[in-house]
């Protein structure tokens, strides 16, 4: 492979204006789309806590300056060339992706059961609780249990019009007051990580 290689972060539109990047960071340019890029031995990611961390610092500097389509973390390419490669075939659904999360934030939720919430009670005030939030959002999408065996709990992320946010934070309130046996707590605003699935195969 060579003794480098491109990390990539993520993917975001050319508006005219200089893409805010951290120390480190480059970008690949093809027509009106900008992978934002560093250079990195040509090795496999080790998903550290730290190399995580520095990876989302990126992405979520990026998305304070303009929307970013996160890529999966440890995204590398051989080269520039393999990179804008990929850019060329994918194109049109990578442009697509771009725009969909364009001027929008990601929220987290997480549903859990009080003590003394019955099962099926917890089940059917949260499923009333994600059907009352959808309204609020453009998408939303039910995250895998990463619960490490928390009974009852819930997570869940919504993708919000940026100036819908306060709005949407205001339902979950209001949802928070209405219903009974769960809390709910709100993290964000995030990129949109859970709403993104690039392909890599040519």
């Amino acid at each position: 492979m060579g003794s480098e290689a491109l990390l990539l972060f993520g993917l975001v539109l050319d508006d005219g204006t200089t893409v805010a990047r951290a120390d480190g960071i480059e970008t690949v340019v093809l027509r009106d789309l900008v992978a934002l890029v560093q250079r990195v031995p040509a090795r496999r990611i080790d998903p550290s806590t730290q190399a995580i961390t520095d990876y989302r610092a990126v992405v979520e500097a990026a998305q304070r300056d303009r929307s970013i389509l996160p890529a999966p973390f440890g995204t590398v390419f051989r080269t520039r060339e393999a990179l804008v490669r990929w850019l060329e075939l994918h194109y049109v659904a990578l442009r697509e992706g771009v725009t969909f999360v364009q001027d929008r934030h990601a929220a987290r939720l997480l549903l859990a059961a009080m003590p003394q919430t019955a099962t099926t009670a917890y089940e059917a005030t949260v499923f009333e609780s994600m059907k009352f939030l959808k309204r609020h959002a453009v998408a939303s999408v039910v995250l895998p249990d990463e619960s490490d065996g928390r009974p009852r709990t819930t997570e869940a992320a919504f993708l919000i019009e940026r100036d819908k946010w306060a709005a949407f934070a205001d339902a979950v309130r209001d949802e928070q007051e209405r219903a009974e046996g769960i809390t709910i707590e709100q993290s964000g605003p995030w990129p949109a990580y859970d709403f993104v699935r690039l392909q890599f195969g040519s």
